[in-house]
């Protein structure tokens, strides 16, 4: 069902992504915008002249911004028209939003779980980690998170709370780290098996550039974690 929604909120989380907090009418039936946290939504972005529908994960939990609203994390990119658009648009402009969609989701709390991406590849388990952390388990939780450098560090703000969980077991690795950068280094593929011994056994989420994606899921199957326990979701 196609619904409206209204940009509420945005802020810069780097010098390339921009979040945006969207508010979506109420159903006739006065029925909450509910989701599961992993699955995405298709935007239809008002451009010069033209709707262009995109692809978004949601990236925060069901609930966290109230009950019809939810973030989503924007990469402005050299030849997008539709992401120039979305990090230029003010407050209160206006788009149609339809799903939610997906199955990249969890299935159940009882298992341990890591979370593997790069880039926005975070956005869908930022939104999984929230609804992980804000419920009593003894499974753990995992995160290993990749980017260029440490301006390009997402939800860097959140990190501190995240760590604070004695469930809670993450890492960040940049490919172009400065000299005094004093965690991983290298691009996560590097670390994913590592990363999974940690908290092993686990299920695995597994979110990024579909090359990324590919080499990790490769890594992970030959260090023996069975596939039926890895899910993935990729773009280009």
């Amino acid at each position: 069902m196609r619904r409206k929604a209204r940009l509420a909120a945005a802020r810069t989380l780097s010098p390339t992504v921009r979040e945006l907090t969207l508010e979506v009418d109420p159903a006739p039936d006065g029925a909450p915008f509910s989701y599961a946290a992993g699955q995405y939504v298709e935007l239809f972005v008002p451009t010069k002249g033209l709707t262009m529908k995109r692809a978004y994960s949601i990236a925060s939990a069901p609930g966290a911004r109230g009950p019809n609203a939810f973030d989503i994390a924007v990469t402005r990119t050299s030849s997008g028209q539709s992401s120039d658009s979305l990090h230029a648009h003010a407050l209160d402009a206006e788009y149609d939003v339809e799903g939610p969609r997906g199955g990249f989701v969890r299935r159940s709390r009882d298992k341990s779980v890591l979370f593997i991406g790069a880039g926005t590849g975070l956005a869908p388990l930022r939104a999984m980690i929230q609804d992980e952390l804000r419920v009593e388990s003894p499974s753990r939780v995992g995160l290993l998170f990749g980017a260029r450098d440490e301006e390009h560090i997402l939800w860097r703000d959140e990190w501190n709370a995240w760590q604070a969980s004695r469930r809670f077991v993450g890492d960040i690795t940049l490919s172009r780290a400065s000299a005094n950068w004093p965690g991983l280094r290298g691009y996560v593929q590097l670390h994913a098996v590592h990363a999974y011994a940690k908290i092993a056994p686990a299920e695995v989420f597994v979110c990024g550039l579909s090359s990324m994606v590919i080499d990790v899921v490769r890594a992970l199957e030959a260090r023996g974690v069975d596939s039926s326990a890895i899910y993935s979701e990729s773009y280009d």
